[in-house]
């Protein structure tokens, strides 16, 4: 086993157990989709990268959160579900709210592997 994966291993167990069946859930579903993505221990929470691209999540005291730092990537899900707390590219999902892993598959897809229309609005926003 590598020191990345004993890491995420370690803050897994570290999840409450309330919340690590959803962690493993949404840990699994990135590895489903990009399992070529490299996988560390970054700024103390699984992140996973692809080329210049990344996602990761944290567990916090009393939600998981996944970081995109992209509102465009997250926009849609945001749209679907305006019910979940968000930030700047931040979905908080808690503890009492349910994890659609569905909808979130597409989340990862835009964070990991974004579409040609995503970057032109993120580039475009940038300029502003």
């Amino acid at each position: 086993m590598s020191e990345d994966s004993q890491a995420i291993a370690r803050y897994m167990a570290r999840v409450p157990a309330a919340r690590r069946e959803r962690a493993l859930a949404l840990h699994g579903l990135i590895l489903s989709l990009f399992p070529q993505a490299a996988v560390s221990l970054e700024h103390r929470m699984p992140t996973y990268r692809l080329g210049g691209n990344f996602i990761a999540w944290g567990s916090m005291q009393q939600h998981l959160a996944v970081y995109t730092c992209s509102g465009e990537r997250i926009a849609g899900y945001l749209a679907r579900h305006p019910e979940v707390q968000a930030g700047l590219g931040c979905l908080r999902f808690r503890d009492s709210h349910r994890l659609p892993l569905a909808d979130l598959a597409q989340v990862v897809k835009n964070a990991l592997a974004p579409s040609r229309a995503i970057l032109a609005r993120e580039v475009a926003r940038r300029g502003r």
